[in-house]
C-alpha cells in the first residue's frame, strides 16, 4: 500500500513538484521563525505583549492586500508571483533578523510587515495553481504534498537548529562562529534563497487570453461570485484560524515559560513532531478516499481538540514532574491531527464553492487567516498583559475549534445532500427517457 501511495505522489505533474520544492525552501525560514524567533526576541529583552504586537504585524499586510490580490490573479499567470516571493521572503527575513540584532526598533515592524506580505504571494497563489494544474483524481495528493512541505521544513530546520546549538561554536579560517539564535536564523535565511531556481522552473498550463481593457468593472466582478457558498465555506475557517492564532505562534513561549524548554530543545521537539506530521499527511488521501470527510476532517479535528485540552491541563498540574512529559505527548499528537485535516478541508471548500470561486476563496482564506491571526495576536497581547495564564488561552482556542468543527460538519451534510439531489435528478431523467 505504501508503494502505491508513493507512486501516486511521484506521478504528479512536474510543475507541482517544483512548487513543492519552492514551498519547502521558503518554509524553512518560516518554521525557524516559529521555533526560535520568539525565544530570540525574549532573550533580547522583549516582553510577551511586545512579541505578540510584533507578530501581529506579520499578518497586517496580508489582511490589507490578500483579497484584492486574489481577485487580481483570477485570469493571470501565477509564476511571476512565485519568482517575486522567492526573492522577497529571504530578503525581508535578513532585514528583520539584523534589525533585531542591532536594536533598530524602527525597522523591526517594517521587517515583520514586509516578510508577511512576501509570504502572502506564494500562499495565495499555491492553491489556485494546484487546482489549475491537476485533475479531480490527483488534487488531494497535490494538496497533501503541499501541506507536508511545512512538516518537512520543520524537520529540516528543527534538526539543523538543535544539532548546531549542541555544537555551540565552530572555527572557520580562524574565525569563531557561535550558533546562537541570530546565527541560525541568518543561516536559514540564506538557505531559503534556494527557492529561486525552483520558482523559475515552474511551468503553467496555458490559460485563455483576456483583453485587459475588456475586464468587468470591480463591482460587476464581485457580483459574479457565489457569495452564499463562499460565506458558508469560510465560516469554519474563521473560527479555527482565530483559535490557532492564539496558540500556534506562542506555543514555544508556553514551553519556555512553564517547562523551561530553550530553543534547542523545542526545535528538536518540533522536528520529531514534524516527522510524524509528514508521515501522517501522506496517508490523508487514502483516509479521505476510504472513509470520507467525516473521518478525515471531523473525527481528526475532534481528536486534536482533546490533545489541546490535555496540553492546557498540564499547566494547572505543572508542579508534578510527569506534567512536562504529558505536555510533550499532547503536543506531539496534536500537531499531526491538526494538520491532517487541512488538505481535506481545503479540498472540501474548493469543491463546495466551485471553479468560478476558487481564486477568491484562496485569497479569502489567506486574508482571513491573517486577519484572524492579527486579531488573535492582539487578543493574546491583551490577555497576557492582564495576567491570563496560558491554559485559559488554550481553553478559548479549544472552544473556537469546536465551533469550526461543527461548521465543517454542516458543510459536509450540505454537500452530501447536494450530491444525493444530483443523483436523484439523473435517475429521474433516465426514467423519463426510458418511458419515451
Amino acid at each position: 500500500m505504501i508503494k502505491k501511495i508513493l507512486k501516486n505522489y511521484l506521478q504528479l505533474p512536474r510543475s507541482i513538484h517544483h512548487l513543492i520544492m519552492l514551498q519547502f525552501f521558503l518554509n524553512i525560514i518560516h518554521v525557524a521563525f516559529v521555533l526560535i524567533l520568539n525565544i530570540y526576541l525574549r532573550k533580547k529583552g522583549f516582553t510577551d505583549p511586545q512579541i505578540a504586537n510584533y507578530n501581529s504585524l506579520r499578518f497586517l499586510g496580508v489582511l490589507i492586500f490578500a483579497l484584492p490580490f486574489g481577485i487580481f490573479i483570477r485570469h493571470r499567470d501565477l509564476k511571476p508571483f512565485f519568482i517575486l516571493s522567492s526573492f522577497l521572503v529571504p530578503f525581508f527575513s535578513l532585514l528583520l533578523i539584523n534589525s533585531i540584532d542591532r536594536d533598530l526598533d524602527q525597522l523591526i515592524p517594517f521587517g515583520f510587515f514586509g516578510w508577511g506580505l512576501s509570504m502572502m504571494l506564494v500562499n495565495v497563489c499555491s492553491l489556485p495553481f494546484i487546482l489549475r494544474n491537476t485533475s479531480e483524481n490527483n488534487s488531494i495528493e497535490s494538496l497533501s504534498l503541499s501541506f507536508s512541505t511545512w512538516s518537512l521544513a520543520m524537520m529540516f530546520s528543527g534538526i539543523l537548529i538543535s544539532a548546531l546549538q549542541s555544537i555551540e561554536s565552530l572555527i572557520v579560517l580562524s574565525y569563531y562562529i557561535y550558533f546562537d539564535e541570530y546565527t541560525l536564523l541568518l543561516l536559514i535565511s540564506f538557505l531559503s534563497f534556494l527557492s529561486i531556481p525552483f520558482s523559475v522552473l515552474i511551468t503553467e498550463k496555458k490559460r485563455p487570453q483576456y483583453d485587459q481593457n475588456s475586464y468587468q468593472s470591480f463591482a460587476l466582478m464581485l457580483r459574479s461570485y457565489d457569495w452564499d457558498l463562499i460565506i458558508k465555506a469560510i465560516s469554519p475557517h474563521i473560527a479555527i484560524s482565530i483559535g490557532a492564532g492564539l496558540t500556534i505562534p506562542f506555543i514555544n513561549l508556553f514551553f519556555n515559560s512553564i517547562f523551561n524548554l530553550d530553543s534547542d530543545s523545542f526545535s528538536l521537539l518540533g522536528s520529531i513532531t514534524s516527522l510524524i506530521v509528514f508521515i501522517s499527511a501522506l496517508f490523508v488521501p487514502t483516509i479521505k478516499n476510504k472513509f470520507g470527510y467525516w473521518v478525515s476532517i471531523v473525527l481528526v479535528q475532534s481528536c486534536s481538540i482533546i490533545c489541546l485540552l490535555t496540553l492546557a491541563f498540564t499547566e494547572i498540574f505543572s508542579s508534578y514532574s510527569i506534567s512536562m512529559y504529558v505536555a510533550i505527548l499532547a503536543f506531539v499528537f496534536r500537531q499531526p491531527l491538526m494538520h491532517m485535516a487541512h488538505p481535506s478541508s481545503n479540498e472540501l471548500t474548493m469543491n463546495y464553492v466551485g471553479r468560478n470561486n476558487q481564486e477568491l476563496i484562496s485569497a479569502l482564506n489567506s486574508s482571513l487567516w491573517s486577519a484572524s491571526w492579527f486579531i488573535s495576536a492582539k487578543l493574546f497581547q491583551f490577555l497576557r498583559e492582564n495576567g491570563y495564564e496560558y491554559y485559559k488561552i488554550f481553553f478559548i482556542t479549544a472552544f473556537l475549534y469546536i465551533i469550526g468543527t461543527i461548521l465543517y460538519s454542516m458543510i459536509i451534510m450540505s454537500r452530501n445532500r447536494k450530491k444525493l439531489d444530483e443523483i436523484s435528478e439523473k435517475k429521474r431523467i433516465l426514467t423519463l427517457d426510458s418511458l419515451e
